[in-house]
Formats: structure tokens, C-alpha cells, sequence
């Protein structure tokens, strides 16, 4: 019988090591990048970073791919065709 509960705790101590180091360590991750892309210094930057591509998309000729613009402009009219707009 003490043989069983030896064996039973190393077992138990197994599993609760393994949930740790997988499970609890990915939401961990997670939850670091949420509060990282949540905090107000990386929302500025990412708001910074998404002006300057279009700033920089506006001073070329062409701004998508040709299969690109088809495939935005069949979604823009479903919408509109969708919203009775005209």
C-alpha cells in the first residue's frame, strides 16, 4: 500500500508539473501580449506604423495587386447591393 501512494504522488506531482509548464505558460503568453497591444505607448505606435503605410502606399502608382483590387472590389458591392445604397 505504501508502494501505491509513492507511486500515485510522484504520478500527481507529474501532472500538475506538465500542466504548468504547458498550459499555464500559454496562457501566460497570451496574456502578455494582450496587456502589451492593450497599453497606450504600443497603441500609439502601431496607430504611428499604420499612417506611415499609408502615407507610404498614397505616393505610389498603384496601391493593390490587380487580383487584390477585384477581389475588394466584388466585396464592396455586395455590401452596397446588400445596403440598398446607390
Amino acid at each position: 500500500m505504501k508502494i501505491f501512494i509513492v507511486k500515485a504522488s510522484i504520478i500527481f506531482i507529474f501532472c500538475l508539473l506538465l500542466f504548468r509548464f504547458t498550459i499555464i505558460s500559454a496562457i501566460n503568453n497570451y496574456e502578455r501580449k494582450l496587456v502589451d497591444f492593450s497599453s497606450t505607448t504600443n497603441r500609439t505606435e502601431i496607430k504611428n506604423n499604420f499612417f506611415k503605410f499609408i502615407e507610404d502606399a498614397n505616393k505610389k502608382d498603384k496601391i493593390l495587386y490587380e487580383e487584390d483590387a477585384k477581389l475588394l472590389s466584388i466585396f464592396i458591392n455586395k455590401l452596397i447591393r446588400e445596403l440598398d445604397l446607390k
